[in-house]
């Protein structure tokens, strides 16, 4: 095997360790907090943890491109991970103060550790062997969520609460995973550096990427993706915490919330496939509004399927009537369902951010997970007080919202034809016409006329 082929699969292995661990125990932390009860802690601790998570990583990923810069990618990525470990290990005894400390060091390191990791795929992919390399990696990665809940369902059985021993079980495993996962990064090798890339060039300026950020910010088209950036950060607290939660209120067994997360998993994993499948038969279009369709199903069935306090109890069970009756088979689908919803719209951004802005993709990347961790910051804030109705018409609201607005600028650049948005679109643009249509990429949301 290659270098380029090693270093591609060490990194998938480390990130499927890592986020084996992370995704496993996020998932949990909110039920965890409810049935420790000490120290201070409740449900509401492990919603404002995550706030914390996602509010910071936003932020951190502005800077993350300077620091990977000064440290090199391999030990970018060992000093990421030790956030992670720490967060999991935090959760063995935890307390508001580790709790909170180890929430927003992880945030920090989350920007620098997918930062390093583009940038070793990056080093690895000469020629045209990017999308080969790109998939290998992502292969790997779309484990993690099954292989943690995996070991969730079968370590949590048919527990009605997570006990001490059992709570400590959990996290030392997964804080093995996480550590497993650190030391594979250090089997990473050097990258021969091509012939032609050690030529004299002037060290790009740290806060370069934030200066192109910001200006992609307020241009216009970006702005049109503003509704989909959005809703993906609602959605990630919805199907990351809020749904797991509604369930262990409503289920007595704990397992379940294990079945979830794995029901949750498969929908990513297998949106990727068909969402691309699809793209080439009813165009992007056609892809984005199948995509709300999903998403704005699974949220009725959780309308109908659950009382209005299910996510908001302090009671060991929800004490609301629901319009039909809780149903474990149809929580699962639902669960499947929103895995499918999310990985559509994701799919769709980085698919769309890749090829607008695909002479510097980093600061049009940066903004979209900007967005998308101030949302999803926002929604782990209120969806520990707001009844679950409420929290559904604002998902169903951005979700219609986001794929309108997406319509806009997909039908904007097929005017262009910048990009492939029908099945039989083959040809790109011109020189020309891509010369004026990035000019317009960076025309700002609101002009003014001299």
């Amino acid at each position: 095997m290659n270098v380029n082929l090693w270093n591609i699969n060490i990194l998938g292995i480390g990130f499927m360790l890592v986020f084996s661990a992370f995704t496993a125990a996020s998932f949990m932390e909110s039920i965890v907090f409810k049935d420790y009860g000490k120290h201070g802690i409740t449900i509401e601790t492990g919603f404002h943890s995550l706030a914390v998570i996602y509010g910071v990583l936003g932020v951190s990923n502005w800077f993350a491109p300077a620091i990977v810069n000064k440290l090199g990618s391999r030990l970018s990525l060992i000093l990421s991970v030790l956030p992670n470990i720490g967060f999991i290990f935090s959760m063995y005894e935890p307390y508001q103060w580790s709790i909170f400390l180890c929430s927003t060091l992880l945030g920090l390191g989350g920007g620098v550790l997918w930062t390093a990791n583009g940038e070793v795929i990056a080093r690895n992919s000469p020629g045209d062997t990017k999308p080969r390399n790109t998939g290998i990696f992502w292969s790997w990665f779309n484990m993690s969520a099954l292989v943690g809940n995996t070991f969730l369902y079968f370590q949590l059985g048919n527990a009605e609460t997570i006990s001490d021993s059992n709570r400590h079980t959990i996290y030392l495993v997964l804080g093995g995973f996480s550590v497993t996962g650190l030391l594979s990064f250090i089997l990473l090798k050097n990258t021969p550096t091509p012939i032609g890339d050690g030529d004299f060039t002037e060290e790009p300026s740290p806060w370069q990427p934030i200066k192109d950020g910001m200006r992609f910010a307020v241009s216009s088209n970006m702005g049109l993706l503003y509704g989909a950036f959005i809703f993906t950060g609602l959605s990630l607290n919805f199907w990351s915490s809020v749904y797991i939660v509604i369930i262990a209120n409503v289920f007595p067994k704990r397992n379940y919330l294990a079945l979830a997360g794995i029901l949750i998993g498969l929908g990513q994993v297998s949106s990727g496939f068909i969402w691309s499948v699809l793209t080439y038969k009813i165009g992007r279009r056609g892809v984005l509004l199948c995509t709300t369709v999903v998403c704005c199903t699974a949220f009725t069935l959780v309308y109908l399927a659950f009382p209005s306090d299910a996510a908001t109890t302090q009671e060991a069970r929800a004490q609301g009537v629901p319009i039909i009756a809780s149903n474990i088979y149809l929580s699962l689908f639902v669960a499947l369902l929103l895995g499918l919803g999310d990985g559509g719209f994701n799919v769709t951004i980085y698919a769309t951010l890749g090829q607008l802005w695909e002479d510097a993709p980093a600061p049009a990347f940066a903004v979209f997970k900007f967005v998308q961790g101030i949302l999803a910051t926002a929604a782990f804030l209120y969806c520990g007080d707001l009844l679950l109705p409420y929290q559904l018409l604002i998902l169903g609201l951005a979700c219609v919202i986001g794929c309108i607005f997406f319509l806009i600028l997909d039908y904007k650049c097929a005017l262009h034809a910048e990009y492939e948005v029908l099945p039989d679109s083959t040809q790109r643009a011109n020189s020309g016409n891509k010369k004026q249509f990035y000019e317009e990429l960076e025309q700002p949301l609101m002009q003014t006329d001299p």
